[in-house]
């Protein structure tokens, strides 16, 4: 083979070795700025429910397991479906935009 076609070669090669080096970092980035909880909730509750939902002094939610449940109350009720994780990313958001139980002891 000539000089000239493994140097190219290596340099392609490179070239992929480079790219996918550099996939492999952005990409969990790219994951960490994405919040499935919040899209979900921004796409599928805010329709029906404001902030003050969350945040006025008589809510009805009182623990974190409340919170999932109404969350998984309302994907039924609402026709949502939302399997056991989309629940589990929906009530971590809300937790930690609204109600803060996970910063409880």
């Amino acid at each position: 083979m000539p000089m000239m076609v493994k140097s190219r070669q290596i340099r392609a090669l490179a070239r992929t070795v480079v790219a996918c080096g550099i996939l492999a970092l952005v990409s969990p980035l790219a994951r960490a700025e994405f919040d499935r909880g919040q899209a979900l909730y921004e796409n599928q509750c805010t329709t029906c429910h404001d902030s003050l939902a969350h945040t006025r002094e008589n809510r009805r939610v009182k623990s974190m397991d409340g919170l999932r449940r109404q969350v998984a109350s309302w994907s039924i009720h609402s026709g949502l479906g939302w399997s056991s994780e989309e629940v589990d990313d929906v009530t971590d958001y809300l937790d930690r935009k609204f109600y803060r139980f996970g910063d409880q002891p």
